[in-house]
Parts: C-alpha cells; structure tokens; sequence
C-alpha cells in the first residue's frame, strides 16, 4: 500500500458580497440623511463674530453686496411679497455680505420684522 503526502484542506473562499451589500446601504443610508442646502444666489461674506452655532432653517433671505434682497427664486423688491406670505411660526435664516454697513442692517432687520414677524437668525463666521 502507498501512502502518499495527505492534501492539504482547501482554505474556504470567503465571500465578499456581504460587505460590499452593508457598505452600499449605509452609503445610500448616508446620501438621503444628508441636508444638502442649495447654492446661494449670490456670492457673500460672512461677517465674523463669536456665539453659539446653530442650525440654519431652510428659510433663507440672503442680501447681496450691493443691498438687494433674495429670497427664494426671487430678487429686488419682489422678495418682501414672498416673505409676507410665509408661514410666521418659522424662523427666517439671513445672511448678509460682511462689506455690508451697520445702519444699513439695521434698515433690512427693521423690514424683516415688520413684513415676517417672525424671528431672525443672522448667520456670521467664527
């Protein structure tokens, strides 16, 4: 009788469609949790401060360099109409170019108010 080299057990191939599954679904998992905020409709500054972070409402009024008003799609002196229509319990988010004056803010906070009642959350850099 011949008794040969005994052959080594073959090493199982381990499977890697499982994990390829659970990396897909927290990927996708991911992706539709996300908040993906649009594109401001123009480019501004932030002026700096310190205080407390926050998280901005979808409600966004931004004012531009030059002073005009967006809210929305809309631009000039549209955008109060649209502001006075919105719902009053939410909070508008604005966010104004650093370039922009004082008196000037105080201007577009005093119409905000008057046209929303609503609060406002100013948004600034760190």
């Amino acid at each position: 009788m011949r008794v040969g080299r005994q052959a080594q057990p073959k090493r199982p191939v381990e499977n890697v469609i499982p994990m390829i599954n659970v990396v897909f679904l927290l990927l996708v998992f991911f992706l539709i949790t996300a908040r993906i905020t649009p594109p401001l409709p123009v480019e501004i500054e932030a002026p700096n401060a310190e205080g407390r972070s926050f998280d901005a409402s979808p409600d966004v009024l931004v004012i531009g360099p030059d002073g005009t008003p967006y809210y929305l799609d809309q631009s000039g002196e549209q955008v109060w109409s649209s502001l006075a229509a919105r719902a009053r319990e939410t909070v508008l988010t604005l966010r104004v170019d650093r370039a922009m004056q004082g008196a000037e803010l105080a201007k577009v906070l005093a119409r905000v108010s008057n046209v929303t009642g609503a609060g406002v959350d100013l948004v600034v850099e760190n």
